[in-house]
This record gives C-alpha cells, structure tokens and sequence, in this order.
C-alpha cells in the first residue's frame, strides 16, 4: 500500500486501516481452512481473494493470476472448478464471520453509523448471442432454459 500525503496522522491511520484489514482477512481465512481437503487450495484460495478484492484496475483470469503470483491462470481456474472443498461450509463460515463483525460494530457507537449492502445475484433472459457472458442456463425468472446472464446487484 503506498501512502499519497504529507500529513502524518492520515498516513499513520491509513497504515493502522490496512494492518487491521491484513488481520481480518487473515482471521475470515483461518476460519475457512476446515472447508478445504488441501492445505495448497487453501492457501490458493486466500490469494485468489486477497486479488479479488486488491485495487487491479481490470479482473481477468489473467490480472487475477499475476495479483496471486502465478504466471497463468491455470491454478485459478483448477481452484474454481475442480478443486475439492466444501461450500455451504464455507458460505455458513463467511455468514457467521460477517454478523459477529456486524455485532461488534453495532455494538461501538460511531459518528458515521453502520453501513449495510446486500448483494443480490440474478438471472435477466437475453435473447441474442452478442451480449457478454450469456449461455444456456437455468432461468428461474422464466422458470425453464434459455439463454441468459447472471447479474450481482447491491443495495
């Protein structure tokens, strides 16, 4: 992380923000490991977060893979598709980590308040070939296959 300022008490909290998001990530990580069989997809799978959520200008297989240390997206894309791990585990895990977080922020008194998003994942019908990302799926909006994209909303 590079610091842009000359101001010291904004440099030293945007050091202290990013030491303590370090310690959260890591934390949320160390919870998951019982949902991974290896210790190797584990591992990739923390990388593959930490470059999800980095500040990358543009998310490919590619940029993803360089973020992580790889030189292809090969290992990537073995974590996301054949890799041997649990889930619902691992959404149940993410869900508890996230409302004690929640707790203990609604729990302090802040000036700003607590902010919430929730994320919305959905399938919109399209009905021609030249949109990005459209395939034959399962469409529960017409409740049959068809051609369609999936989109995250957030509120």
């Amino acid at each position: 992380m590079f610091v842009k300022t000359t101001r010291s008490k904004a440099a030293a909290a945007a050091r202290i923000e990013a030491a303590q998001t370090a310690r959260t990530a890591g934390e949320l990580l160390e919870r998951l490991r019982s949902c991974f069989v290896r210790t190797q997809t584990w591992q990739h799978a923390g990388r593959y977060v930490s470059a999800l959520v980095s500040e990358i200008p543009k998310r490919n297989g590619w940029t993803i893979a360089q973020q992580a240390g790889d030189r292809t997206p090969d290992r990537t894309q073995r974590l996301l598709n054949r890799a041997v791990w649990d889930g619902a585990a691992a959404m149940s895990g993410v869900r508890r980590f996230v409302v004690t977080g929640l707790d203990a922020v609604a729990g302090r008194r802040t000036r700003r308040g607590l902010r919430i998003a929730a994320l919305d994942e959905t399938g919109q019908q399209k009905a021609g070939v030249a949109t990005c990302g459209v395939k034959r799926q399962y469409m529960g909006c017409a409740g049959r296959l068809g051609n369609g994209i999936n989109k995250v909303h957030r509120a």
